[in-house]
């Protein structure tokens, strides 16, 4: 990785550097055409870039660029800024390029010395990269800035629904897109639709969950604090402010994260049916880790129907052998031998390594002297 330090400082990460070689050798196929595209893509994007940072650094916030994967990102710090100003924010960078697009264009134009056959080349690949890329990039697809700014526009007129609008419509344009670059063999492009297209999809999926209680700055405060409090060591005070959360929010990320929380601090506490009734309440929210510790604690408390549901729940996202085991062991107690099996197997297969110990464990019991585990204990061991 590269790094400059300056007023807005500039890391180039090395996979930057392996994907404009590349889309310069696709286009060139020759070395000093992948070193033109390669030295053009780099100070297109670099401009592109601090048409953001720049404008970032007007408003009051700092920045830094960093250059990974296929392209740019402006980070920024510092204080909030109000709608408008994040729109001239993300609406500055593309009006960088078209500003290099035009530049370079009259330049190309009026100047005799772009007789050098090299020197005209390098300035067609400019015009070409800048008035492709930039009228690309205003696309309304998430994370594009044309995305980014149709969705500060929906946020603003329309507050969480505009924001979960912007999603959709960010799906939907990114399939379409993606199918249309497939159609005429553009698959790069296409490509890149399809991720895009994905990780929106994604994202909507999350935002769903928001409620207009989510975006409450004095409720974000709030759970920063007990967060902190936390992490300090102060359950006590912690868990007081999360209940106060959940019955403020009453719906959203927050009441979710909040509910978490509090089972998360009452199973610390020996709690465990308490907790366990909190996580159950909101069980089709929950996220990954809490799917797992609700079922640790289905386990305990004897619940073996749901422990298995939800481990086949955390499965698909998560083939770790404790699920796979946790539901083995309560196949087992409930004297299905078959599952039981089945989940051995699977945990066996994800990493589980001391079987030979495991199924001595008493929980095997009641399946212990059944024909199907005695057959598949022959066969096994």
């Amino acid at each position: 990785m590269i790094s400059i330090s300056s007023f807005i400082p500039i890391r180039v990460f090395p996979f930057f550097w392996f994907l404009i070689a590349m889309i310069g050798w696709l286009n060139s196929q020759s070395l000093i055409g992948t070193a033109i595209w390669s030295l053009v893509i780099l100070i297109s994007i670099l401009i592109h870039e601090y048409g953001h940072a720049l404008t970032a650094l007007a408003f009051g916030q700092k920045a830094e660029i960093d250059l990974v994967g296929l392209g740019g990102v402006t980070r920024r710090t510092g204080k909030d800024l109000t709608k408008w100003q994040e729109f001239l924010v993300v609406l500055n960078g593309p009006l960088a390029g078209f500003v290099l697009f035009f530049l370079v264009y009259w330049v190309y134009s009026h100047w005799n010395a772009l007789s050098s056959p090299l020197i005209k080349y390098a300035f067609e690949v400019a015009i070409h990269v800048n008035i492709f890329w930039t009228l690309l990039n205003l696309l309304p697809v998430l994370p594009l800035d044309g995305g980014q700014l149709l969705r500060i526009i929906l946020e603003s007129l329309l507050g969480i629904k505009g924001l979960k609008l912007a999603f959709f419509l960010s799906v939907v344009l990114a399939a379409f897109l993606c199918l249309y670059f497939f159609s005429i063999q553009q698959f790069f492009v296409g490509a890149l639709f399809l991720m895009m297209g994905f990780e929106s999809y994604r994202s909507w999926i999350d935002v769903r969950k928001i409620t207009a209680g989510d975006a409450d700055t004095k409720l974000q405060k709030k759970m920063a604090e007990a967060i902190e409090n936390l992490r300090m060591g102060n359950q006590e005070e912690a868990f007081s402010k999360f209940v106060s959360l959940r019955e403020q929010a009453s719906q959203g990320v927050i009441y979710v994260t909040a509910t978490q929380y509090m089972a998360h601090i009452l199973a610390d506490q020996g709690q465990y049916k308490q907790a366990y009734e909190w996580l159950i309440s909101i069980k089709s929210k929950l996220s990954l880790p809490y799917l797992k510790m609700l079922q640790q604690l289905a386990y305990r408390l004897q619940e073996w129907e749901m422990a298995v549901k939800i481990g086949n729940q955390i499965f698909q996202q998560d083939q770790a052998s404790d699920i796979a085991l946790i539901n083995a062991l309560s196949y087992a107690i409930m004297g299905e031998a078959k599952p039981a099996i089945g989940w051995l197997r699977s945990a066996e297969q994800v990493g589980l390594s001391n079987l030979p110990t495991i199924i001595q464990k008493r929980e095997f019991d009641a399946i212990r002297d059944l024909p199907e585990f005695k057959a598949w204990l022959n066969k096994s061991f």
